[in-house]
């Protein structure tokens, strides 16, 4: 199912050509404009929080690639789902002889943002070795159950519409909330920093995966980082089994 999914989306995005082109091009934009934004910055700030220049270059790719495996996987995903939930298409996912995260996920594969995944990989290791640090295993693993708890986080926000809620404002809150993904954690107050690894894990996004590469990372936070996606998916599959009991097919919730 896997590799029907990929070539269905990579068929739909050829066949679209001007939202492919106009994808790409706006995520090159930001993701440009951004990095090089850091990169002025560097210029005349030498430390920024426990960071000095060349690391929070590494911090903000470590967001950059965490963020776009999200919009390959899940961006387009979850936005179909809480579509569907309310114009009761839902109906049609749940007759579907798979599981039912797992169907969604692969039948919405956004092709586009795959574009800018080499460009962000580029970065990310070129950063690496100005930075002295290799590539391990356990930092690859860190980048991915980051983009899945990215995704899982909202998934569960918008799992709330099948309890007849609009997930668009919290959507929007947590939206504000992945803007301090890209600011250094180490600059907060502690109480604040933790509450945004621990609580709402924003700085699992960027943070964690950028401490655990360069070996300043605790054993807590590790331990989260790679544990945090299954209690998040744990979370989600009971909002969706109770979900499930209040959901009506009306088309209009």
């Amino acid at each position: 199912m896997l590799i029907e999914s990929i070539r269905f989306s990579i068929k739909k995005a050829i066949q679209y050509r001007a939202n492919l082109v106009s994808w790409f091009l706006a995520d090159l934009s930001l993701y440009t404009a951004t990095f090089l934004g850091y990169y002025l910055l560097t210029q005349k700030i030498d430390v920024f929080g426990d960071y000095n220049r060349e690391e929070i270059l590494f911090y903000i790719t470590c967001f950059f690639l965490v963020n776009n495996l999200y919009a390959i996987f899940f961006a387009e995903a979850v936005s179909k789902f809480g579509q569907s939930v309310l114009t009761g298409y839902f109906d049609f996912d749940l007759l579907k002889p798979q599981p039912l995260i797992k169907y969604i996920v692969l039948k919405n594969l956004n092709f586009p943002a795959a574009l800018s995944t080499p460009l962000l990989i580029f970065l990310n290791i070129w950063c690496m070795k100005i930075c002295g640090i290799k590539l391990t295993i356990a930092y690859i693993i860190s980048i991915f159950s980051a983009s899945i708890l990215m995704g899982l986080l909202f998934f569960i926000v918008y799992s709330f519409t099948l309890f007849g809620l609009r997930s668009e404002a919290i959507s929007a809150i947590v939206l504000q909330l992945l803007t301090m993904a890209e600011k250094p954690d180490t600059v907060f107050p502690k109480i604040f920093r933790n509450l945004l690894i621990y609580a709402i894990p924003i700085f699992l996004f960027s943070a964690i995966p950028a401490r655990i590469a360069l070996g300043k990372s605790s054993i807590y936070e590790n331990i989260w980082c790679y544990s945090s996606s299954l209690l998040y998916y744990l979370v989600l599959k009971i909002i969706l089994y109770q979900g499930l009991k209040k959901y009506q097919s009306t088309g209009e919730l």
